[in-house]
């Protein structure tokens, strides 16, 4: 396929970026046709909730192959040989494989047990809906799978790989929605999605058998000990960050039906420039993070390092400022038609308004993270996940509670704020050659600006 193509680690940023800001719109346009057709209440809160479920489990995953054995893999490439960096990367694609058909079998055997006990829905709304939540369930094999051959593919330098996958995901995910609304109801969301990754599932196997000369069907060592010796820290602080998501949800799922659906609207269009901001960047520069790693030239590692910091982090920082302003008419004039509720989208639009400024934080942190895996440091990859994490829960649970849904931007960006002046300290012991000083001026500005905008925010409404 000619879109599946090897780049250069600049090109990669500029056509993965353009090309997934494409995919990441379409989704954004199969959201918002959810609204258009089936409003905001309880159905889509369940599917919202449901689906964010399954990427959270999904996003464990992707964070082991990413942080662990990609970095493992390209070692293995780099000092030994390509085809058993192959066959050690296949090893866990089978694996992955496997759990994933098996937590979806486990969870058809008792679905409204499970999701009652997951969730804050009433019996009757689980009741109601479970033909949607069952035919969710197989995208957990279909997205944990997919997921990490596009990651390999990344890998190689086909950095539009995982984009790729959105896109055709989220394209049948609209054409089901629009033709077969009437017919299939809400759980069209769902059956699109599958229809998708099904195609993606073919589409990437057959690909990576043409142009990697992959064979599925060969396996090598696990190479448990190096694998499992780094991977513990980064997954036991992976694992209290997905609680820090789930929470929300559960929380969420208590309040007055379509309430879940307005807060995830906001998310969803948080995602949009988050996506193409900071995770697409981030994915690309974390290539070559490890590349730079592995070859030792931590001198180049530290200018690029610091001119991401620097101005990376200052663009973001100014388009959230923009967002910010522009976030009223952006929800008036996305949601004034259809099925939606008046009062749903006035949740939207202010949560969007703070929201935004996580952007600038997470791109930081997102950095850093790369660096410290990619230099076998999971053990910092670990103590950052605890604290920010274990703040983000502590805010939760303490201030949502007590002032309501509007504070959630600020629980979210908060522990961020002091995670990544945490992680800038921690940095200069593995890029000894980096001037902290001037990043920590940055990161002090940067801190009163934001703080000082959520301030205004919650004194003013």
């Amino acid at each position: 396929m000619f879109i599946l193509k090897s780049e250069t680690y600049k090109k990669g940023i500029i056509y993965s970026s353009l090309f997934n800001v494409g995919g990441k719109s379409v989704a954004f346009i199969q959201q918002w046709l959810i609204g258009y057709y089936f409003g905001t209440h309880s159905d889509t809160d369940v599917f919202f909730f449901t689906y964010n479920i399954i990427l959270f489990l999904s996003y464990f995953f992707l964070n082991f192959t990413t942080s662990v054995l990609i970095p493992e893999g390209m070692k293995i490439r780099n000092q030994e040989s390509d085809e058993k960096s192959k066959l050690f990367l296949n090893s866990y694609i089978l694996t992955y494989g496997l759990i994933g058909i098996l937590l979806a079998i486990i969870a058809l055997l008792d679905p409204i047990r499970i999701f009652s006990i997951i969730s804050s829905f009433p019996d009757n709304v689980i009741t109601d809906n479970l033909a949607l939540i069952t035919w969710c369930l197989p995208l957990i094999f279909l997205n944990i799978t997919v997921s990490i051959m596009t990651e390999v593919l990344a890998s190689y330098k086909y950095f539009t790989a995982p984009n790729l996958v959105t896109f055709i995901n989220y394209t049948l995910g609209i054409l089901f929605i629009v033709f077969f609304h009437n017919s299939l109801g809400i759980n069209v969301i769902a059956i699109g999605l599958i229809a998708g990754y099904i195609l993606n599932f073919f589409i990437v196997i057959h690909f990576m058998h043409k142009a990697l000369h992959w064979k599925f069907i060969h396996i090598s060592d696990f190479r448990i000990k190096q694998v499992f010796g780094s991977g513990i820290y980064s997954q036991a602080g992976y694992i209290v960050y997905l609680i820090a998501l789930y929470v929300p949800q559960y929380i969420f799922s208590q309040l007055p039906a379509g309430s879940l659906t307005a807060i995830n609207f906001a998310d969803k269009l948080l995602s949009i420039p988050s996506i193409f901001l900071v995770a697409q960047i981030t994915n690309v520069m974390g290539i070559k993070i490890n590349q730079l790693t592995a070859l030792h030239s931590f001198s180049e590692l530290s200018k690029l390092t610091k001119e991401l910091t620097l101005w990376t982090t200052s663009g973001l920082f100014i388009a959230a400022l923009l967002i910010s302003a522009l976030s009223f008419p952006i929800i008036q004039l996305l949601f004034s038609w259809g099925n939606y509720n008046p009062d749903m989208m006035s949740i939207t639009a202010r949560i969007l308004s703070t929201m935004i400024f996580y952007l600038p934080f997470s791109f930081l942190f997102g950095i850093y993270i790369k660096i410290f895996n990619a230099s076998a440091k999971q053990n910092k990859v670990f103590y950052l996940q605890i604290v920010t994490q274990g703040v983000t829960l502590a805010l939760y649970f303490y201030l949502i509670p007590k002032f309501g849904i509007y504070i959630y931007p600020a629980s979210r960006i908060i522990p961020y704020i002091l995670a990544t002046v945490i992680a800038t300290a921690m940095l200069k012991s593995t890029l000894k050659e980096m001037k902290m000083f001037r990043l920590l001026i940055f990161h002090l500005i940067l801190t009163l600006a934001t703080l000082t905008i959520l301030c205004f925010d919650w004194m003013t409404h």
